[in-house]
């Protein structure tokens, strides 16, 4: 007789719920669309050096923060450039920030990403 054992639906709905952006290298179709700032004497596109490579890796890197944390322990640079991607056959902006922080908008939520170990991708040509 075989025995089955059945999951707690709890269980299931962790599992499920565990499918982070960054843990994924689910990213597809990244396009940069432009750079923006807020202050641009200060802050300039040579701040934000990626291309559609360097951005897969920076979310690849990153890891995911809520709102608050974002808020209250990261500058917000006044720059960043952003674009579209697909994840998980959905089309979502994103924008990755001076100082190393992200965000991606999809149609069901809003991630946001920090990543202290990215220092390399925002390296200036000859630094």
């Amino acid at each position: 007789m075989m025995t089955i054992k059945a999951w707690p639906i709890g269980a299931l709905l962790v599992v499920a719920g565990c499918t982070d952006l960054h843990n994924t290298p689910d990213l597809e179709s990244i396009v940069i669309s432009s750079f923006q700032s807020q202050e641009p004497e200060s802050c300039r596109s040579s701040d934000v050096p990626l291309d559609s490579s360097r951005v897969r890796a920076f979310f690849q890197r990153a890891s995911k923060i809520d709102s608050r944390t974002l808020h209250d322990r990261y500058e917000w640079a006044p720059c960043y450039l952003e674009g579209s991607l697909k994840y998980n056959g959905q089309v979502c902006t994103w924008q990755v920030r001076a100082g190393a922080t992200g965000v991606v908008q999809c149609p069901s939520a809003e991630q946001y990403f920090t990543c202290e170990e990215c220092s390399d991708l925002f390296a200036k040509p000859g630094d």
